[in-house]
């Protein structure tokens, strides 16, 4: 029989066993968790190579009736781009958040129908993007963090600081819309398209959907990390900003929306816990239904994009390099319409207008 001091020293050689392995379980789970966010939150120029020819852009239109004034403004260390349409329209001034791994030239059909309604219109790039200054996107939290000093720098700006402000963001920038509310500043009215509740909601959802289980031993380090980039406000949540805002906020979702689901993360399955009496919801949902990216889209551009796409996945097939140059061959063969690529739901979109229009009366 082992005596008392063979039983100690077995139980300190288990205890450091046990120590080590945890140790190297805890090095492994923050070198996965270090690894998906850096992945998550690169650095972007704003489109994705397959989809270089679907958005419409400033270079693609006539510039002349849509002319653009560059501005830059900080946010944290990094200066970010803007843009300012309709500088002679003084009846408010609509500012758009981009979504992400999107830009704000990704949006250029709304800015472009705001301006015909009479509204001045704030574009920028989040911390990361395209123009903007930044190494990554940092995290989920920035883009409610970015429109802070987006909506700091109008507030002490002159030629905007008079004017109604309204904000529009599409899922990324659909949860800072809502998030920014929790901040101090002189908004008139928000409409968010597919936006998220909170970074801890989407981040469980997309972690299970990409890594199964496994997410749940990454938590810690997740959490960890985002506090760490954003501190306290990593709690910040869509539904508190609304509901301590009190404006009129239009929450526009579809049900079949595969990035932030319906019935989980979006700030529209948080519905009921929204005290604001100011909420119009706008649910698409059976032939309405309108999917994540393009989700104020016509009925009709979501079929000519089905049509497309169907055309470039044939057209691409055998080929081992998929490049511009290949996507632009196909562009013109398929002679390609952004247009029709990017048409807006017009029903939608008078209908925000008018939710708008009654904020300035």
């Amino acid at each position: 029989m082992m005596g008392n001091k063979g039983m100690r020293k077995r139980k300190i050689i288990a205890l450091i066993s046990i120590i080590v392995l945890i140790s190297l379980g805890i090095a492994g789970c923050t070198i996965v968790t270090l690894e998906v966010y850096s992945q998550s939150f690169d650095r972007t120029e704003g489109f994705r190579d397959d989809y270089f020819y679907t958005y419409l852009t400033w270079n693609d239109i006539d510039q002349i009736k849509y002319p653009r004034e560059v501005i830059h403004f900080n946010s944290g260390g990094n200066r970010l781009q803007g843009f300012i349409y309709g500088m002679a329209n003084n009846k408010g001034l609509v500012v758009i958040s981009h979504g992400l791994g999107g830009s704000a030239d990704a949006y250029f059909p709304m800015i472009m129908y705001f301006v015909d309604q009479g509204w001045r219109v704030f574009a920028y790039n989040n911390t990361g993007v395209a123009g903007s200054e930044g190494a990554s996107m940092r995290g989920l939290s920035q883009s409610a963090i970015d429109l802070d000093a987006a909506l700091s720098y109008i507030g002490n700006t002159s030629p905007f600081n008079d004017l109604p402000v309204m904000l529009v963001g599409h899922s990324w920038g659909g949860f800072a819309v809502c998030t920014v509310l929790n901040f101090d500043h002189n908004v008139n009215a928000v409409v968010s398209f597919a936006g998220f509740n909170s970074a801890k909601e989407i981040f469980e959802e997309q972690g299970v959907a990409m890594v199964g289980g496994i997410y749940y031993a990454l938590t810690p380090q997740v959490w960890a990390l985002e506090r760490q980039l954003f501190g306290d406000k990593v709690n910040l949540t869509a539904v508190g900003g609304i509901n301590r805002a009190d404006i009129p906020v239009m929450i526009v979702q579809s049900s079949d929306d595969d990035v932030v689901l319906s019935n989980s993360s979006s700030i529209y399955a948080h519905r009921n816990r929204i005290t604001n009496p100011n909420l119009e919801i706008v649910f698409f949902d059976g032939d309405e239904a309108s999917g994540h990216e393009f989700v104020f889209g016509s009925r009709e551009q979501r079929e000519y994009m089905e049509i497309a796409t169907d055309s470039w996945e044939a057209y691409k097939e055998g080929h081992q390099n998929i490049t511009n140059a290949l996507l632009a061959q196909w562009a013109e063969e398929f002679n390609f319409d952004k247009i029709r690529a990017n048409e807006l739901n017009a029903d939608l979109m008078d209908r925000i207008n008018e939710f708008f229009n009654r904020e300035c009366l």
